[in-house]
């Protein structure tokens, strides 16, 4: 078990500099993605299990890459292949974060 990665851990391991995206934009993902991961997991109080930790830095990872790609899609350009659509659920997360879901019950 291993804290929640910071910010300047999360640049680093996914080799993004700071002229590539800012300081501010970068923690706005940053930001955002453990939001995003509190909303759907029960995160044990006691200590940070290292499954989320390496979904988080997926979930950042993802929305580093779709940053500049408003319409979801990769390929645009005239190829010879027809534009693919980055998919809404990574299995990586998912996997990561699984034992973690928090179960709501209506």
């Amino acid at each position: 078990m291993s804290p929640v990665p910071t910010v300047a851990q999360a640049r680093a391991y996914l080799k993004v500099s700071a002229t590539a995206i800012s300081d501010e934009e970068f923690t706005r993902i940053y930001n955002a993605e453990v939001d995003a991961q509190a909303q759907v997991c029960a995160i044990p109080t006691t200590a940070y299990p290292d499954a989320l930790g390496q979904a988080l830095l997926r979930r950042i990872q993802r929305q580093v890459a779709a940053k500049n790609l408003p319409l979801g899609l990769v390929g645009l350009e005239a190829s010879e292949f027809a534009p693919s659509r980055i998919p809404a659920y990574d299995a990586i997360v998912e996997a990561g974060e699984r034992p973690y879901r928090a179960q709501v019950v209506a």
